[in-house]
């Protein structure tokens, strides 16, 4: 499956299950092999958590570059926290997936113009460019996320690192893929150049956007259908292997 012959012109990097651990403290050699890919080609983050978190990790690991934050939803400068690129939900869309989702998940919240709320009441801009609902259960989170999704919405399951299942709610289109397109669009590469690394189901449309894709081996099985190569989990840093093999090498 590895393909030594790809030589990517720019890397996406998932957070949660790749890089960040049950704890979010990325190991060392994590940090110090994200930070020297940074100094040869465009690297970022590409994450569903919203653009505070993606900054501050972008910094952690000495990132300049755009980086992807709400699902794709969103691309963030991670030195000023400015907003390069946000796709913003329908005001009366919002409204309508809040009423549904507070009675029905365990939580709920939303990044307003950059800010996270944790209350609707809390809403002041109305440019929601993400909706987060935890859920108990898988299936739980995959029934409403069939059950949301239209084409005035799209829905997408995401387990983060600790275990938890959620949705994540986003406009039309908008996904870790068209992210990827709007990210390459800005730094002056092609998508066929960018090389993603993840390990989750929301990391799949960013897989099949890409030029090559590389899995942490905890990844489900069709990520690693998709994958052009994998890595070992997060546990033995597999991302450090990625970056050797495909950019530091």
């Amino acid at each position: 499956m590895t393909s030594k012959l790809f030589q990517p012109k720019a890397v996406l990097i998932d957070l949660d299950g790749t890089v960040l651990p049950l704890d979010d403290r990325p190991t060392d050699v994590v940090i110090s092999a994200i930070s020297q890919s940074a100094q040869l080609i465009p690297t970022a983050i590409a994450s569903g958590r919203v653009q505070q978190d993606v900054a501050h990790y972008a910094r952690m690991f000495n990132l300049s570059a755009p980086q992807l934050a709400d699902n794709g939803a969103t691309l963030v400068d991670p030195l000023s926290g400015r907003i390069i690129q946000s796709h913003y939900l329908d005001k009366s869309e919002v409204e309508n997936t809040l009423i549904q989702l507070i009675k029905a998940s365990d939580r709920v919240l939303v990044s307003d113009r950059g800010r996270i709320v944790w209350s609707p009441d809390e809403i002041v801009d109305w440019q929601i460019s993400i909706i987060m609902a935890k859920f108990e259960s898988e299936p739980e989170a995959r029934n409403w996320a069939d059950r949301l999704s239209s084409d005035t919405l799209t829905v997408l399951v995401s387990l983060d690192n600790k275990g938890d299942w959620y949705i994540d709610c986003t406009s039309p289109g908008i996904d870790k893929g068209s992210g990827l397109r709007d990210f390459a669009a800005t730094v002056g590469v092609e998508p066929g150049d960018v090389m993603v690394i993840g390990d989750g189901w929301n990391d799949i449309a960013m897989f099949e956007a890409a030029g090559f894709g590389v899995a942490m081996d905890s990844a489900p099985d069709h990520l690693l259908r998709l994958a052009n190569d994998v890595v070992p989990g997060i546990d033995e840093d597999g991302v450090v292997t990625a970056l050797e093999r495909y950019v530091l090498s």
